[in-house]
């Protein structure tokens, strides 16, 4: 149900000493509350107000707060959408957001570091929007053997996708790589449940539309509650250019 015309409120814009900024930029800060949709109460958001540098991201957003007490932002995770695509994302702590005003507009600058942003701002096409995420999963395992762009990619996907269901354990392919004489694949073991996942191996089929090229196993994968772990497979198999790959996975 949307509020009414009388419950709308475009909450107060409020600048602390610390900022930095100089009184012009108030009016230009002020201009651009006006423009942003007014909010029903007891309602938290987050507009992007401007970028200030693309590698690495920094950006000012504006955070509102109609409740009628103040709201610590502890552990808010915040992301950045270009489209439906994942640009960025970050949890923030106390340490780096303060406590919001009852019913007030806070600008705030927000640093991403390399490791949580996941594409290059100059591909993008659509243009950026903040988003809360209320994501469920919290632990993302990644060890060494992955690269740094393979990393990124893998932190793009995980964090792409809503939680699987908390009754079962999931899969979620992540890339496959065609390699000289090899094909690799990476996906990501899921575990929503808050007990310990352990599986003895995993069996996979690439596939070539219906027709199986190729089959490999994982060693054992450990997954603790409510995580997901990147794990890499190979297979020998020498693919071209235009196959179009998928995997399956083999029950056992």
């Amino acid at each position: 149900m949307q509020p009414s015309i009388e419950d709308e409120i475009q909450p107060a814009l409020y600048f602390t000493e610390d900022m930095p900024i100089v009184k012009e930029d108030e009016y230009v800060f002020r201009y651009a509350l006006n423009q942003l949709p007014k909010l029903g109460p007891n309602q938290l958001a987050i507009h992007l107000f401007q970028v200030l540098q693309m590698e690495p991201l920094q950006l000012i957003a504006l955070f509102q707060n109609t409740l009628e007490r103040s709201f610590q932002l502890n552990d808010l995770v915040v992301l950045v959408l270009s489209g439906d695509q994942l640009v960025a994302r970050k949890t923030f702590t106390i340490e780096e957001v303060p406590v919001l005003l009852p019913k007030a507009t806070l600008p705030l600058w927000l640093d991403f570091s390399e490791e949580e942003q996941f594409v290059k701002l100059s591909t993008l096409d659509a243009p950026l929007e903040l988003v809360f995420s209320n994501e469920q999963l919290t632990d993302l395992v990644i060890d060494d053997s992955f690269t740094a762009s393979e990393q990124r990619l893998i932190r793009q996907i995980a964090f792409s996708h809503p939680a699987p269901p908390t009754d079962g354990w999931s899969l979620l392919p992540v890339s496959i790589f065609k390699q000289e004489q090899i094909v690799e694949s990476i996906l990501l073991v899921r575990n929503p449940s808050g007990q310990t996942l352990e599986l003895d191996s995993l069996a996979f089929e690439l596939l070539l539309g219906d027709q199986v090229v190729a089959v490999t196993r994982h060693a054992s994968v450990t997954v603790s509650p409510q995580s997901e772990q990147a794990v890499r497979l190979l297979f020998d198999y020498t693919a071209h250019p235009s196959d179009a790959l998928a995997l399956r996975y083999l029950p056992e």
